[in-house]
């Protein structure tokens, strides 16, 4: 061992290693630690496995810094965190849990005396392992940053007029400063090289982590703090917003920041970022689960006796009165029947005529109310954003659109139709506010400067979510086209729903009213500038990139959309804000003013939703297909359909009615209340019955691993992946991911029939 060792010190001298040889170094190093930790009585925190891990982390930096295209494509941030940095943070919260523990147990004796020493000696020791954890993050939260500070010099990722921010001894002595990273490019700026890139890809992930040791210094911290409080996360929520800011196509860092908002039980925001997570182009597969988990928590906390009547500042009451009634209940609804869920669970039946009639009439009330509070400034312009883009987001996950998305028996076709219909109504209402606002500031165009000034204050609040409607209509289109030339010119049946709903809530008929309103607005106001030529149908089809150079690669104005939906793959595969170098840009009008370049945008959009929507229509004509319910074969059975949730009980839509062993409790025309406490355990004769299953009829279902602490729900498949990386080491220091209860990771399963009455 002491030969192996010396080598390893050997090799962490030499400054000349190359690529090569710096990875067998690593591996050297690696298989020293594990030996290591394998000795009898070793002492984990000790000077000699402390030496070991630094050792690891000086090769992974030297290897990162001389070749992050390599370094990228094999993952070394990864290996080298849950190497030398993420095992260490389990072991000294292993031994906090483990004083708790004793602690709470010497409290439990009948001497009083003894028992108060006991407590007082626990708490000692707490705090001492809180500091000793706390020094250990603060002391790799500085190594990680200097090598983002590194990376960024050798690599020219700053910006020539950012200041002077790579002062080593600033660096050294405040770990937890932001300005470095303020100044850093993104990954979808045009013209950077392939080393560039990779080299941001790495940054991001640095960032990230450096966001994971925020969160764990915020956890333990020496005097717990609220954690419900938003400003206790503002440093961790800072390294996470500046991850999501260098590559925003990344899903891990939008997965991560939503963590933080489900601690402040933030449900707009964490439904969002776990959305963001699953529909960036490098998607953040475990965001599936937690995004359900969040949903959960949030519906109880809506749904618990007396919750609405409290005067809340925060939580998940205040989010759901900002927005809209009903507005976490429609969000839980469509999440439970994504195919992702329902691989998990048993399966969803489709909704019956009934159940279906009632839930769109709730929708067309929270359609109503939301449009209503935009325009009357109720709700921000971030939030408005946020909370349509959500709908977007459900309905590219239930319509199988995002790319490399397979239709399968999964896909439910009515519960997509009615988030096609929730989406179409929405803009439906958008551009009916836009073209009012327009007619009446005709009126008066004589005393207008430009276009935009035709949009009234409210008007414009409406106009940045309709812009992201038209361009996810229009990439949908193009999506569509592709797979049916794929198909031997055919639609499949859950696409051609989508479609249908557009056309049939009024959406495709108020696109092209306002189109000629705009058009004949603009005659009158500004008769001397011609209108930009719009892009046609065909150069869309042909060429979506055509698009995005339009729309973001020639104005200068930062907007809120741009900065809250970089990085999101539209059905087509265009990531927004991604413009591609050898696409040709035209000098967009408007400037910097964000009105005329959002009414520009508009217009572009509108043209090309308005050529776009016929011809998708045409198409699904050909096929056959119908705008009403599809033929597909449902499980319903003398008239009642059974739809299984995994989570939680409750009635997501009027006249529903939930399934209790031995009788049937309908709920006409509300939301049944969900109880403070988890649901109890199935009762003996259930027990009884599923007992009497055979294997071949039981529901498969993947039991999650859940990390407590960091509220993450981890896949098998990842979990398995990471045991392989470090199989030896992470047996060593007994790893702390257990196997999660059910109501912690998915709950126990709960039937609801869907009937038309009592």
């Amino acid at each position: 061992m002491a030969g192996v060792d010396t080598t390893v010190s050997q090799g962490v001298g030499d400054t000349t290693a190359n690529t090569a040889e710096l990875t067998k170094m690593i591996r050297t190093a690696g298989e020293a630690l594990d030996q290591a930790l394998h000795t009898p009585n070793v002492d984990y925190f000790g000077t000699h496995l402390e030496g070991l891990r630094n050792d690891i982390l000086e090769l992974f930096r030297r290897l990162l810094v001389r070749n992050p295209f390599s370094s990228h494509r094999k993952d070394a941030v990864s290996k080298m965190w849950f190497r030398a940095i993420y095992p260490t943070i389990e072991q000294y919260r292993a031994k906090i849990r483990q004083v708790e523990i004793a602690g709470q147990a010497g409290r439990s004796t009948d001497n009083a005396k003894s028992s108060d020493v006991i407590a007082v000696e626990a708490r000692k020791q707490i705090s001492q392992w809180r500091a000793r954890l706390h020094t250990f993050l603060h002391a790799s939260t500085g190594t990680l940053l200097r090598l983002v500070a590194e990376l960024a010099e050798a690599h020219a990722l700053m910006p020539s007029t950012a200041p002077g921010v790579l002062d080593r001894q600033t660096l050294d002595t405040h770990a937890y400063g932001l300005e470095l990273v303020d100044s850093l490019k993104s990954e979808l700026h045009v013209g950077l090289t392939p080393v560039q890139r990779a080299t941001l890809a790495i940054v991001s992930k640095l960032l990230t982590h450096l966001g994971d040791l925020a969160r764990y210094r915020t956890l333990y911290a020496k005097k717990p703090n609220d954690m419900d409080a938003s400003h206790v996360w503002q440093l961790a929520k800072g390294f996470y917003r500046n991850a999501i800011r260098v590559a925003p196509h990344r899903g891990q860092a939008h997965n991560q920041l939503a963590v933080i908002f489900g601690y402040e039980r933030n449900s707009l925001e964490g439904v969002f970022a776990y959305y963001r997570a699953l529909t960036s182009q490098y998607r953040f597969i475990p965001a599936e689960a937690n995004l359900r988990t969040i949903l959960d928590n949030a519906l109880r906390a809506v749904d618990k006796p007396g919750a609405r009547s409290v005067d809340a500042t925060s939580g998940y009451v205040y989010c759901e009165q900002r927005m809209y009634d009903k507005f976490t209940m429609l969000r839980y609804l469509f999440a439970y029947h994504q195919p992702q869920a329902k691989e998990t669970v048993k399966q969803l039946a489709p909704l019956l005529p009934e159940a279906e009639t009632a839930l769109v009439a709730e929708i067309r009330r929270a359609c109503t109310a939301f449009v209503r509070g935009v325009t009357s400034g109720a709700i921000e312009e971030r939030q408005t954003i946020m909370a349509h883009a959500i709908q977007l987001f459900e309905l590219q996950q239930l319509a199988c659109f995002n790319p490399g998305d397979k239709e399968t028996r999964m896909h439910d076709t009515a519960i997509a139709r009615v988030s096609a219909m929730s989406v179409a109504l929405t803009a439906h209402t958008m551009c009916q506010s836009v073209q009012s606002s327009v007619t009446e500031s005709m009126r008066r165009a004589r005393e207008l400067k430009s276009e935009a000034d035709l949009l009234s204050r409210s008007s414009r609040r409406v106009v940045a979510p309709l812009i992201t409607t038209l361009l996810w209509i229009v990439s949908a289109c193009v999506r569509v086209e592709r797979d049916s030339d794929s198909l031997e010119h055919s639609v499949t049946q859950l696409k051609s729903q989508i479609m249908c709903a557009v056309r049939d809530h009024g959406l495709q008929s108020s696109i092209a009213q306002l189109k000629q309103c705009m058009e004949d607005a603009h005659g009158r106001v500004n008769r001397r500038t011609p209108l930009v030529q719009a892009i046609t149908w065909d150069q869309a089809r042909a060429s979506m990139p055509v698009v995005a150079a339009r729309l973001w690669g020639a104005h200068r104005v930062q907007r809120t959309e741009d900065e809250l939906l970089a990085g999101w793959q539209l059905p087509d595969g265009t990531v927004w804000g991604r413009v591609e170098p050898s696409v040709p840009r035209s000098a967009a009008p408007g400037g910097n003013d964000v009105h005329r370049v959002r009414w520009w945008q508009l217009h572009c959009l509108l043209s090309l939703a308005n050529e776009a929507l016929p011809h998708m229509m045409d198409l699904v004509e050909k096929c056959g297909v119908q705008a009403v319910a599809s033929d597909e074969e449902t499980d319903v059975e003398n008239g009642v359909e059974t739809i299984c949730f995994q989570g939680r009980p409750g009635a997501l839509v009027p006249g529903q009615s939930v399934a209790v062993p031995e009788q049937s409790v309908v709920v006409p025309e509300q939301v049944v209340a969900v109880p403070e406490s988890p649901p109890p355990k199935q009762n003996a004769a259930v027990a009884k019955q599923n007992a009497e299953m055979s294997e071949t009829q039981r529901p498969e279902q993947a039991t999650p691993l859940v990390d407590t602490e960091r509220d993450e729900v981890v896949s098998p498949a990842m979990r398995a992946h990471q045991m392989l990386n470090m199989q030896q080491s992470r047996q060593a220091i007994g790893a702390q991911r257990v196997a999660g209860n059910q109501q912690a990771a998915s709950g126990p399963l709960y039937s609801m029939q869907a009937t038309s009455g009592p």
